[in-house]
């Protein structure tokens, strides 16, 4: 007896899917010919056809179906002569696109009504630049009415039943400009004529604004879906036009997942042998997709637990993002994008990925870096375009871009590369711009060196909000420990405290390397071989620790001492680091005075204690002594608060300052390191005991901080200086390496 089994309802779209596939066969075997596709036309034949395009008929009892699936064999793709496969078959890619666009269009009447209505214009979205040319085949040789034409020229000459195809592309850089002209100049030609017109429009291309505002919405290309495979399993892989949907459809991804999938991984299952594997190897495709988004996605901005400016921006970020998302906001209405700067490992990507888990949503990462790798400028913007692309197709999403600062500026003219970077530059802004018409794309971007960026970059509209991130807190660190020992049950806050001041990456590779020196001794790892590891390496600090973490009390008290908020102190590897912010400032000449004493009050306190100073306060342009110094020098040549009055002189060069500059910028730096150690002078045993229990614990946080100081008068902060005019943030640094997060 027939086999008949249930279903849910197909799409109303599959028979007419079937007559295009089934006409582009016919044009595929005889080269145009037009005797079997008007065999398909003919009302009686299309009438068996949708017959037998019913997934209940079938001409096997259901005992011998069930033994063929005992065996492993779809029955139902079985013809009468045992071949389980069909005699002609479209390319994969072929197929694919034209059954996209029969479920966009639904039928041939809705063919003929819209796309095909005198002087409709139908601008097609939703795919990629390379479906272009599959998408014609398909209107070419099935999706019309036999008798239409499809012409991509403006100089043919046109009769009644014609379809215009009009393509945007445009180049990138300098040329995109005459590559709009044409566009703009061909589309106004294809409005003028009477035939209807076809707008392909590929993911990462526009219309010119001008045509953008009048041009109808696009109609989005249908995803990739259940019913898209199954129909395309039903095609390429039935001798009968029917396969075993009971078999093959708890299998298939949902139509979310298999959207996602790109090219490679669904032409790759479609040449498994049978529907069933095919349809295995789609799931394990997705499946591996979402292994590798859980593994990059380990932290949440809960499990990071930070509390920086940056870490609060991110959260507010992902709850803007699911309150767009239950439609209790506008897109417009809140910020999209985030530069996160800092030294290298503090954990910038991991940030990006964070926001990326605790919303819910796929995380694209791109970099100059790897966009250069491809080669000479069209290789390079070519991957750019394509991250921007993929970021599009999976929305809502978060879209990283690293080593922003690798694109340069436009202003820099110092080197011969000034019109490649132009290009580069521009073409990036162009496709932010883009990326920001669309909704549901958060846009992160990671820089070490956000001086270096093209100011069109940064301005607010690309990037809305700046951060830094600062060196994690022994709270992150405790829970990078937490992950590297899930089961210790032992108390890890000793460990935080060895790891304090490293960055995420040290700490991680502090990690690794224990754990492969504990396997190569055949021990086991656990947070006690971590300790004496780091112990090993850190044995012959205690001297140096003790003095960096007088040099950095001295700069936490006088701060304190002037009103000004305190933070973070920590010591690091390399030295130390206190975060700290000022007060709002009115400029004045006391408030910068006051700035170059706390700058200097890491000097003053080893000058107290010690008896010496060392080199802690010099070194880089970061260093404190660096920073007083340009304080000084800004002064007198730049601010109008110096020797030279009024004048505004520029910016000082260090190596050109007259004997008579240099003295008197040795005195004020002099003045204000003997000011800071006076401060610190009645404060001296709470400094010394303060600095004691630094070098053990590594790290004070703000609460810490305000408990050792809570007592000391403060002078008050209202006319303090920053160091700059407009800056509310000041980082301590010494010189011994420590730079602020």
């Amino acid at each position: 007896m027939p086999q008949f089994s249930s279903h849910p309802p197909r799409p109303a779209w599959i028979p007419f899917a079937k007559q295009v596939l089934r006409r582009m066969i016919s044009e595929q075997i005889n080269a145009g010919g037009k005797g079997d596709a008007a065999l398909q036309d003919h009302p009686k034949s299309r009438l068996l056809n949708a017959l037998n395009d019913l997934p209940n008929t079938q001409h096997r009892a259901s005992e011998e179906l069930d033994q063929f699936r005992e065996s492993g064999i779809d029955g139902w793709a079985l013809d009468d002569h045992g071949h389980s496969r069909p005699a002609a078959v479209l390319p994969a890619s072929r197929s694919l696109i034209a059954l996209r666009l029969a479920a966009t269009f639904v039928s041939s009447r809705n063919v003929m009504d819209t796309l095909l209505a005198q002087g409709a214009v139908t601008v097609l979205s939703g795919f990629r630049t390379a479906d272009a040319d599959q998408i014609l085949a398909a209107y070419r040789s099935g999706l019309l009415p036999e008798a239409w034409k499809v012409t991509t020229h403006g100089d043919e000459r046109h009769h009644d039943q014609t379809l215009r195809v009009l393509q945007v592309t445009t180049s990138t850089g300098m040329s995109r400009t005459g590559d709009l002209y044409r566009l703009e100049r061909n589309l106004c030609e294809a409005l003028q004529r009477p035939c209807p017109l076809l707008i392909l429009l590929p993911d990462g291309e526009s219309l010119p604004d001008n045509l953008n505002t009048v041009l109808p919405n696009p109609v989005k290309l249908e995803p990739l879906s259940r019913d898209i495979v199954i129909t395309q399993l039903e095609h390429s892989h039935s001798a009968t036009g029917k396969i075993d949907r009971e078999i093959v459809e708890p299998v298939l991804p949902e139509d979310d997942a298999l959207s996602q999938l790109g090219d490679p991984d669904v032409l790759l299952a479609l040449r498994a042998p049978d529907a069933c594997s095919a349809a295995e190897r789609l799931a394990a495709a997705v499946s591996r997709i979402r292994r590798h988004a859980e593994g990059a996605r380990a932290l949440t901005l809960e499990a990071i637990g930070g509390t920086t400016p940056a870490h609060q921006a991110a959260a507010d970020q992902v709850a803007d993002l699911r309150s767009w998302q239950r439609g209790e906001i506008e897109w417009s209405g809140m910020s999209r994008s985030l530069l996160i700067y800092g030294e290298p490992g503090t954990g910038k990507t991991v940030l990006a990925g964070a926001i990326a888990a605790s919303a819910g949503v796929p995380l694209i990462q791109g970099s100059f870096g790897a966009w250069q790798a491809r080669g000479h400028l069209g290789d390079m913007l070519a991957a750019m375009l394509t991250c921007f692309q993929d970021a599009k197709s999976r929305k809502p999403c978060v879209l990283f871009i690293d080593e922003i600062d690798s694109c340069g500026s436009r202003a820099d003219t110092r080197d011969r590369n000034q019109a490649y970077r132009q290009q580069v530059i521009n073409e990036f802004l162009r496709q932010i711009d883009l990326l920001h018409q669309e909704e549901g794309i958060l846009l992160i971007g990671a820089t070490n060196f956000p001086g270096k960026i093209d100011p069109a970059i940064l301005r607010p509209g690309r990037f809305d909000l700046h951060h830094e991130m600062p060196l994690p807190t022994r709270q992150q660190i405790l829970v990078m420990l937490e992950q590297a020992f899930p089961d210790s049950g032992q108390d890890l806050g000793p460990l935080s405290r060895k790891l304090a001041g490293q960055t995420p990456a040290v700490i991680d590779a502090r990690i690794r390397e224990a754990r492969a020196r504990a396997r190569r001794q055949g021990r086991s790892f656990d947070p006690g071989f971590l300790e004496q590891i780091l112990d090993q390496a850190q044995g012959y600090r205690s001297q140096l620790d003790e003095r960096i973490a007088v040099h950095e009390c001295g700069h936490v008290v006088v701060a304190w001492l002037y009103g000004e908020e305190i933070k973070r102190v920590c010591l690091c590897p390399a030295g130390g680091l206190t975060e700290r912010t000022t007060p709002p400032s009115a400029g004045l000449e006391t408030g910068f005075e006051r700035q170059m004493c706390i700058h200097l009050a890491g000097r003053a306190a080893e000058r107290l204690v010690f008896g010496t100073v060392s080199a802690g306060a010099g070194g880089g342009a970061n260093s404190d002594l660096a920073q007083a110094a340009r304080l000084s020098l800004a002064m007198d040549h730049e601010l109008g608060l110096g020797i030279h009055g009024n004048a505004w002189l520029g910016t000082p060069d260090f190596a050109r300052l007259t004997a008579k500059e240099r003295k008197r910028l040795q005195e004020r730096l002099d003045h204000a390191e003997d000011l800071a150690r006076a401060l610190l002078y009645p404060h001296r045993h709470l400094l010394q005991e303060m600095a004691s229990v630094l070098t053990r614990e590594r790290e004070f946080d703000a609460n810490a901080i305000n408990r050792w100081l809570k007592d000391l008068p403060r002078k008050g902060g209202t006319d303090n200086g920053p160091d700059r005019i407009g800056e509310d943030t000041a980082n301590t640094a010494t010189a011994f390496g420590a730079t602020s997060g």
